[in-house]
């Protein structure tokens, strides 16, 4: 029996560590890199929604929380320095770090 590859993801604030498995956490890191590419700035909901579409296309068995994934792994984007939050009218956004 091979043992799953597990990646680490970290919160930005409180640097608690997660295990995913990679097979999760690579999809998932490509589908919030995706829904964010070119965009000014998502609300949580709007990269949600993108990510969900994308991870019912590539993952079509997929049971889990998608939204739970999609902010682990986007807050450890964030720890990583790739994503990065901001506010603008009152709205917490999400975007590509320049």
């Amino acid at each position: 029996m091979t043992k799953a590859t597990k990646s680490s993801a970290k919160h930005p604030k409180s640097g608690r560590e997660m295990r995913i498995d990679a097979a999760i956490y690579i999809p998932f890191k490509d589908a919030v890199l995706q829904s964010l590419k070119g965009s000014k700035g998502k609300t949580f909901t709007q990269l949600t929604d993108d990510v969900v579409k994308i991870i019912n296309k590539k993952m079509p068995g997929f049971n889990k929380s998608i939204p739970w994934y999609t902010i682990s792994i986007r807050l450890d984007l964030e720890s990583r320095g790739i994503v990065e939050t901001f506010m603008e009218k009152g709205k917490k956004l999400n975007r590509l770090k320049k």
